[in-house]
């Protein structure tokens, strides 16, 4: 079976020690089954704001894995109007091969971005393929949130084609996954339909990590700031939407704790104003960006990881990261007021905060209470090893193309209620 990929923004396996998320952990799943498969990129690396290579390429990763890069113009800033430009280019450049291509059996498209979704799913039906749209966020009803209340009716009709682009890549897919429960019913109103044998919901998952070599400065992180003190970590992206500022603030309040420290690891738009609000916090260490070998390392050393968010666009994202702390056994502390925050509540592997003083709170708990860390640390490995173990969930994923290659309906599977979603095991 031929399988298309589409997705631009995760790190590609071009990358030594890259984490391995979705798109990546999929494809493995489906070369280990002897598909072939194509994923369609961008000649830009949007984590590290850097160019893989300067023109389209064909690079062939391993006999059945090629990645097929298309080039944009990059950005510098993940919320630009550079950023909408690039994906704009990509969808046509997109477009423009898929045409010289041989036809794919499925076409599994990752939304946002949302252009880039719609041209994929539009070629799928063109060409008599299947499609799935995997949807990882809710672009572009989400920009509304960073608007003023009494500027987002406004800011709708000025979207309308993009809402329009929305439409086409959800309503014209045979199938939709999304990352959280909300999100699949958000898609699925937005396709006007109930929701069918093909739609699923699969939470992105992780891996554990086999220990591995690490640079230098981080063994000398571990070894000489992180030994015997209590570590509240943070993975990922330095952004608006995941704005750690707030962990910082913590660690404003907890400058007298030397037991405690703060080890955020990562980069984005907000290194800069991050740093200069943390300039002589004695309890604050910036790893910045380190690879995969290196984040396990940190974490197995960890207490806290924290999924932190602007309060205002705190919504039913369930991040990459939080999967990442629960595969080590670490409680997840979230401002994420929806599915997460249902999760933590239901299984116990974590706690949620809304400011600063809130989350002073439950680290000085935790770091005093050893018995109720251990038990939520408990929880976090017994909650990963059920439902975030990206060997489960994504086995799943390509049991779901295979039937929807087939054109046929699943099997029932048996059920297990998550929250107020339900996952196949």
């Amino acid at each position: 079976m031929r399988v298309w990929l589409v997705q631009p923004s995760e790190q590609l396996p071009l990358v030594a020690n890259a984490r391995r998320l979705r798109t990546r952990l999929l494809a493995e799943e489906l070369t280990r089954r002897g598909h072939e498969v194509t994923w369609w990129a961008s000649c830009f690396n949007h984590l590290r704001k850097e160019w893989y290579c300067p023109t389209s390429r064909c690079i062939q990763v391993e006999p059945c894995l090629r990645v097929q890069l298309l080039k944009g113009i990059g950005y510098s800033r993940n919320v630009s109007l550079r950023r909408w430009v690039d994906h704009r280019m990509l969808s046509r450049a997109f477009s423009a091969s898929a045409a010289h291509e041989p036809p794919p059996d499925v076409v599994v498209a990752c939304l946002p971005p949302y252009d880039l979704a719609a041209a994929a799913v539009k070629f799928a039906k063109r060409c008599g393929a299947r499609a799935i749209v995997d949807i990882r966020d809710t672009w572009p009803d989400s920009f509304l949130g960073v608007l003023p209340q009494c500027l987002r009716g406004i800011g709708r009709i000025g979207l309308t084609s993009e809402f329009a682009l929305r439409n086409t890549a959800l309503a014209g897919a045979d199938g939709l996954v999304a990352v959280t429960g909300p999100w699949l019913d958000w898609g699925l109103a937005a396709a006007g339909r109930a929701r069918g044998p093909l739609d699923r919901v699969m939470y992105l998952g992780a891996y554990r990590e086999p220990p591995g070599s690490v640079p230098n400065s981080i063994r000398t992180l571990v070894r000489e700031r992180i030994a015997n003190r209590f570590v509240v970590a943070f993975v990922g992206t330095f952004s608006t939407y995941h704005n750690p500022s707030t962990m910082i603030e913590a660690a404003r309040l907890l400058q007298d704790r030397p037991d405690i420290i703060f080890v955020l690891m990562g980069s984005g738009d907000l290194d800069r104003q991050l740093r200069r609000q943390a300039a002589g916090l004695p309890n604050v260490e910036f790893a910045g960006w380190v690879d995969s070998p290196s984040i396990a390392e940190v974490l197995r050393n960890a207490h806290i990881g924290l999924c932190t968010a602007e309060s205002d666009l705190a919504t039913d994202l369930l991040p990459n990261k939080a999967f990442a702390y629960l595969s080590e056994g670490v409680p997840v502390g979230s401002a994420f007021m929806g599915e997460l925050a249902q999760l933590i509540e239901r299984h116990g592997f974590g706690f949620t905060f809304k400011t600063p003083a809130d989350l002073v709170s439950h680290i000085a708990r935790l770091s005093a209470d050893h018995h109720a860390h251990s038990k939520m640390s408990s929880a976090a490995t017994s909650f990963f090893s059920r439902f975030g173990d990206s060997l489960k969930i994504y086995s799943e994923f390509a049991d779901l193309i295979e039937v929807t290659a087939g054109g046929g309906q699943s099997a029932v599977s048996k059920v297990v209620p998550v929250g107020r979603v339900t996952l196949g095991v």
